[in-house]
C-alpha cells in the first residue's frame, strides 16, 4: 500500500481525528483502561494522539508531545492495557467507511511502539502507577 495512500484511505486528518475521537470514547468507557485518564486533560492527549497517528499512517508530522517511551515511562502500562487500546483503535476503525484491509496495516504501524509504551511485566488490577499522566502526551 502506498505510504500517502494509507493516510488518504484513512480520510486524511480529519478522518484520523474522528477515529481517535471514537477510540477515546471507548477508552474511556473501558475500566482497565480508562483509570490511566483520571485527573488528565484528556482533550490534550486526544490531540497529541491525532497528531501522533496522522505521523504514523504517513500524513503530516505535525506531532509535537513527548517522546512515546518518556510520556509512558511512568504509567505502568501492560501488554493487555496495550492490546486493548489496539482493540479499541481496531473497533474504531471498523466503523468508519475503510476497507478492512487498512486494518492491518494501521495495526503494523502501531505494533512496533509496544517496546515504547508497555513498561510493566504484570497486570496488577490495571491501575497505573501515577494517576494523571496520561497517554500519549
Amino acid at each position: 500500500m502506498g505510504r500517502r495512500k494509507l493516510f488518504e484511505e484513512l480520510g486524511g486528518t480529519a478522518g484520523v481525528a474522528a477515529t481517535v475521537e471514537d477510540l477515546y470514547r471507548r477508552l474511556l468507557a473501558d475500566p482497565d483502561v480508562a483509570p490511566y485518564f483520571h485527573g488528565v486533560d484528556v482533550d490534550r492527549v486526544r490531540r497529541h494522539m491525532t497528531d501522533f497517528l496522522v505521523a504514523v499512517v504517513d500524513g503530516p508530522d505535525t506531532y509535537a508531545g513527548q517522546q512515546i517511551d518518556v510520556a509512558h515511562a511512568q504509567l505502568a502500562i501492560t501488554d493487555e492495557v496495550f492490546d486493548s487500546t489496539a482493540s479499541h483503535l481496531l473497533d474504531a476503525l471498523e466503523d468508519r467507511p475503510v476497507r478492512m484491509e487498512l486494518l492491518d496495516s494501521v495495526l503494523d504501524r502501531i505494533a512496533p511502539f509496544r517496546a515504547s509504551v508497555v513498561t510493566s511485566a504484570n497486570d496488577e488490577g490495571g491501575q497505573p502507577a501515577a494517576e494523571g499522566r496520561g497517554l500519549p502526551g
